[in-house]
């Protein structure tokens, strides 16, 4: 997320430019804002390494890292905040008065940025070509956990708690449970491993996960008890009827490979397809593809409140940034996450824990595949 080194008293330093106008402005005092700014921003600066964050100690995380996440977080919605209340002070009058509240909201919404409790998100999705066995089926998704410094093992095992709570049928994982590197990778294997569901725990790779040595991350999965599939597919049995579950590999390095994971001879199956990449939906929908699960986008991790779908930093990049998405017959949904990736806040968008139940619904249009 840091880019450059030169870009980083950019990403840092300018969002607290307006912040600190503002709380000179109302306390009379320029020292009101520099001060916390000055600290929090050279505990931050103290974990730079070249374009990676790594902190020196679990102190330096909490009493450090945390708070400046929280304070910058803090800064980017009163930056955003401060001309509407400007203009309402305009209007109305009370200049100080709508510049407080600005600073209260943007306050508490650093303080939530950071927290990032996830929600357990509960979807139904209805599919002209489910065989009727599968009905009610249920499948429990969790997606970038981006396990690392800031979402460490006893955040990842609460997660994996919460997951199988929901008694599910099936539990996928789509890509990104590393943040970057070897260090955390025996640690997310161990934690993924106290999951379980009847049908299994399937993973897919992402691109994170090859920011180390993604081998190596696919066989401590592997040997956790997690079924990885790496342009793979396998089928699942219920009543004397299957369905196909298949996974592709890393769009960004490359490693994709839909006619592996679903050759012409899979076509007429009901295919449920794990890519971490929601770009890849158009090609998994030209297949037939029935319902493709994916990540990557977080759901933008930094949104407009309320209108978080089509107001988020992933647009710029991604069509399909969260929730459920319908094309020729073909269904996606991008789940919004777990952990962050870059600076670790989140705004106006929470992570999930998605339970995805599947209803036969003969009405609908069937998935079509285009020659």
């Amino acid at each position: 997320w840091l880019g450059s080194r030169a870009a980083v008293p950019t990403l840092v330093l300018v969002p607290q430019a307006v912040p600190l106008a503002v709380l000179a402005y109302l306390t009379g005092h320029w020292l009101v804002g520099a001060v916390p700014a000055v600290l929090l921003s050279t505990a931050f600066f103290a974990a730079l390494d070249g374009r990676r964050i790594e902190p020196r100690s679990r102190r330096h995380i909490y009493l450090g890292l945390w708070p400046f996440f929280g304070w910058w977080a803090g800064c980017v919605v009163l930056t955003g905040l401060a001309p509407a209340a400007l203009a309402l002070a305009a209007l109305l009058g009370g200049t100080k008065l709508w510049l407080g509240a600005a600073v209260a909201a943007s306050a508490a919404s650093g303080v939530l940025g950071v927290r990032r409790t996830p929600r357990i998100r509960r979807v139904r999705i209805r599919l002209p070509d489910l065989p009727p066995a599968f009905e009610g089926y249920r499948i429990t998704q969790l997606s970038d956990i981006h396990c690392g410094p800031f979402a460490p093992s006893h955040r990842v095992r609460d997660w994996v708690r919460r997951a199988r709570a929901t008694e599910p049928d099936l539990i996928v994982v789509t890509g990104d449970l590393i943040a970057s590197g070897m260090d955390y990778v025996d640690t997310v294997a161990g934690a993924l491993g106290e999951l379980s569901a009847p049908d299994g725990v399937a993973a897919a790779m992402g691109n994170h996960d090859y920011f180390g040595t993604g081998d190596a991350l696919a066989s401590a999965l592997k040997g956790a008890g997690l079924r990885v599939l790496r342009n793979e597919r396998v089928r699942i049995a219920r009543g004397g009827e299957e369905i196909v579950l298949a996974g592709v590999d890393d769009t960004w390095t490359r490693r994709d490979d839909l006619d592996r994971a679903l050759p012409t001879s899979a076509r007429g199956d009901f295919v449920v397809l794990l890519s971490h990449d929601p770009d890849l939906f158009p090609a998994a929908a030209a297949r037939a593809v029935d319902l493709t699960l994916s990540g990557h986008t977080h759901g933008g991790q930094l949104a407009v409140p309320l209108a978080s779908k089509r107001l988020n930093l992933a647009r710029l990049a991604h069509a399909y940034t969260s929730g459920l998405y319908r094309e020729a017959g073909s269904v996606l949904y991008v789940n919004r996450g777990l952990g962050t990736s870059g600076p670790p806040v989140r705004i106006g968008t929470r992570g999930e824990i998605a339970v995805i139940t599947l209803h036969r619904d003969p009405d609908l249009p069937p998935a079509q595949a285009r020659n």
